[in-house]
């Protein structure tokens, strides 16, 4: 993942957390399950930062893949939730 990629998806990541967040308040258990997944992904691209500033591809292609998992369980949360 390129470093402008990555601040593309943090600013996705912002944008779910701070302005597309629900009107009820307090968050209903399952939004919140949800939302937390987004602070997962935070991590997850700070970590392939991380190792990308330390060269390990290994553990970036890892982050990544990390990552991706977190935020298709994100985007698919209704289907996910099904089985």
């Amino acid at each position: 993942m390129e470093r402008e990629q990555i601040e593309k998806e943090f600013k996705k990541i912002d944008y779910e957390l701070r302005i597309n967040k629900p009107k009820v308040i307090p968050y209903p258990p399952d939004v919140v399950k949800r939302r937390t997944f987004l602070l997962f992904a935070q991590v997850h691209l700070c970590n392939i930062l991380d190792h990308k500033a330390k060269k390990d591809k290994c553990k970036e292609r890892f982050e990544t893949d990390m990552y991706r998992i977190v935020m298709d369980t994100y985007y698919n949360w209704d289907r996910n939730e099904r089985r």
